[in-house]
This record gives structure tokens, sequence and C-alpha cells, in this order.
């Protein structure tokens, strides 16, 4: 009886964390914010925290006694969400609706814990590689020739901006989410290969890892976003100078002529059907007024919205959000959801600049970098691949916040 136990337990050992990483990851990568999986998220979350808590018990408590600036205010955060939600429901909100941010950080720790084990580490870095390559080939190529090649039922919005024809949508129902998720997703594979936290055994010559953060704003132009341009061609400089020790003329050279392109592409190819300055601050200002409504301070207005239509602003085109982020949490989960999602942040940077900017390896704080112009400027957390990237960042963070293995011989990265 003990033996088969104990074997069940093994096998239990061996193949859940593999399980619920290929689970969790599959509807992260293949589900969006029109279509986010609340209730396949909840019970993950839920199978993984129990899984944790009966097997994983002293990972469990070391990853909270570490972690806790990061964990208690996501976990916060949720009851946040979850609140604001059930509010909406007793005053005639759409029932059975939960918002998938708060699935999201309940997996995280689970996700911390699965991800400190070196090969399941390393199979994401591998997996999150391969969506960056899928990218650099495939999205440029919807945005030139107009063919589809992605799963989604929606077709390619067409936007001329020379050569581009259509705005690609690369993993997402909408296409300007890739923002979220897969634009500073490329920094989640460069970062662990170049400081050799995942496939030491490889050598990389650094001056192919110098450069591939500025290819990488090919397939991000595609997307005809000005603040995803803006981020990726910020963190692809960072990065850039980051990894090199010293530039050469031709370096600089490089740099330069990657800034004239950028700076042209933002003030002259994707003006074209854009939003100007003024509608946006308009609405950020009449959420921010409607947030501050104290009937609403304690709970917020829920998300989807509750009782009430999405605030317009007369004479101007409705928008269905204050294309703000910090505005947009306020606004949806009150003031106990605005304090912790700070805390959050607050809890994230501190990891970020102990564990790894204060120690020359600089990929999560890129990968904020390469998003962080969006989450100013268009709606943030509320998207669910925004929010999955940050819990992604996240848990790699705690998984990765000992020192990392021994630097490659000069010349080379692994």
């Amino acid at each position: 009886m003990q033996a088969a136990a104990a074997a069940g337990k093994s096998a239990l050992d061996r193949y859940f964390p593999g399980l619920w990483l290929a689970a969790f990851f599959f509807l992260v990568v293949t589900r969006a914010v029109n279509t986010a999986p609340d209730v396949a998220l909840t019970v993950l979350g839920l199978l993984g925290a129990v899984y944790c808590a009966a097997f994983r018990r002293e990972p469990w408590r070391r990853l909270f006694a570490e972690h806790a600036l990061i964990l208690v205010p996501a976990l916060a955060l949720a009851l946040a969400i979850l609140w604001s939600q059930s509010v909406m429901v007793r005053h005639g909100g759409l029932p059975g609706v939960v918002p998938a941010q708060a699935p999201l950080l309940i997996c995280l720790p689970v996700l911390a814990i699965f991800l400190a084990n070196p090969g399941n580490f390393q199979a994401v870095v591998g997996l999150f590689a391969a969506l960056c390559v899928w990218h650099f080939f495939s999205m440029p190529l919807e945005a030139v020739t107009g063919f589809k090649l992605t799963w989604h039922p929606v077709e390619l919005i067409a936007r001329e901006a020379w050569p581009f024809r259509y705005q690609a949508s690369g993993l997402a129902v909408q296409s300007y989410t890739f923002v979220g998720l897969f634009l500073p997703m490329f920094y989640l594979a460069w970062g662990p290969l170049v400081h050799k936290r995942a496939f030491p055994q490889w050598r990389l010559p650094v001056s192919i890892m110098a450069i591939l953060p500025l290819l990488w704003l090919i397939p991000v132009a595609t997307v005809q976003s000005r603040s995803a341009l803006a981020g990726a061609f910020l963190a692809g400089i960072l990065a850039f100078v980051s990894i090199q020790r010293g530039l050469r003329p031709a370096g600089w050279l490089l740099l330069i002529g990657c800034a004239v392109v950028a700076i042209w592409f933002y003030l002259y190819l994707f003006a074209q059907g854009k939003t100007g300055p003024e509608l946006r601050i308009a609405y950020l200002k009449l959420y921010l007024r409607e947030s501050l409504d104290w009937h609403w301070l304690a709970t917020g207005r829920g998300y989807p919205y509750g009782v009430d239509p999405p605030p317009v602003v007369p004479g101007l085109t409705p928008l269905a959000h204050s294309h703000n982020d910090i505005v947009q949490v306020f606004f949806s989960w009150g003031l106990p959801g605005l304090v912790a999602y700070l805390a959050f942040w607050a809890g994230l940077l501190r990891l970020v600049g102990r564990r790894f900017v204060a120690r020359g390896e600089h990929w999560p704080a890129l990968a904020l970098v390469a998003v962080v112009p969006n989450l100013i400027t268009d709606v943030g957390f509320h998207f669910f691949e925004k929010a999955a990237f940050l819990v992604i960042l996240a848990a790699m963070c705690m998984a990765c916040a000992g020192p990392p293995r021994e630097p490659a011989p000069a010349g080379q990265m692994g």
C-alpha cells in the first residue's frame, strides 16, 4: 500500500508541474482579451495551489517568506477584483463574469515554484524563443501581403503605412495586444540566454545577441503602434549598450540609423488613422474624475463595466477606457485595487533592481521598458495579455532571484 502511494506521488511530482505549465502557457498564448480564459485559469490556479500546499510545502513557505512584497499585494489585488465584481453583480452587473486578471494572480506563486525547476525554466524560455522567431517572420509577411498566418477568426486591419498595407495581428484577436505579451516576451527569452540561465551549453557571439533587440523592431513596427515602437526602440538601445563593452564607430552608426528610421516610422508612417493626444487626455481626465466619486471608491465600477455605461466626453468619440493603466485600475477596482496594484509594482521593481540590475543583469528591466509606454497611453492590466506578461515576469524573477551562472568566455554569450 505504501509502495503504491509512493509510486503515485512520484508520478504526480514528475508529470503534474509540466502538465500544469503546458496548460497555463497554452491558455496565455492562444487566448486574448476578448476571450480571456477566466474559468479555466481559476481551476488551474486552484489545482496548482492545492498541489503545492500538499507536496511542495517547503518551497511554498520559502517563496512567501522571501517574496511577500510581491505575492501579498498580488493576492490582495485578486481579492479586490473579485470583491468589485461581486458588488457589480448585486447591482445588476453581468453575472458569472470573473476578470481573468484575478486567476492569473492566483497562478503567480504556483508558476514561480514550477519555474524554479531548471528543466521547466529552460523549456519555457525555449517556448518564448520559438514564439519570437515565429513573430519575426510571420508578422512582416502579414503586414505586407495581407496573408493571414494566425488561427484567430478575425480579419487583418487594413491600414496603409508603406511598406505595410495591413496591421499585423500577431497571436491575439486584436492586433494591438501583441504589445502586451509578445513584444516584451523577447527579453524573457533573450535575457536568460545571454546570462546562461537557460541552455548554458550554447555559445552565442556577443555581436549577434547585441543586434537581436534592434532587429526585433521589424515585427514590432508591423503592429503600427506608436507606443510599442517607442518602447521597443528604447529597450533595444539599452540592451545594445548594456551588452557591449564600449561601442565601436560601426555600432554608433547602427544606433543612429535605427533612431532615424524609428523616428520616421513614428512621425510619418503611423500618423494616418491614429487618435491624437487631445482625445486621450480628455478621457484620462474624465475617468479620473469618475474614479473619485465617493460612491465607488471602495469597490470601483467593475470590469467589464457594471451598471453604468462607460463615461463619454460630449462632442468626442466614445472610448470604453481611459487610455492609462493606473487610472483604469482606479476606475474599475477602486482605491483598494489601486493600492494593491501599486504595491505589486513596487515589489516587482524592488526585486528587479536589487536582484538583477544591481548585478548587471538587465533583461527584466528591459522587458518592462518595452511595455511601459503602452501602459501609459493605452489600457494596461485590464488587457489579458498585459496582465499575463506581468505575472510571468514576476514569476520568472522570483524563480531566478539567485545569482546567474558564471559568464561565458570573452566574445561569447551562453
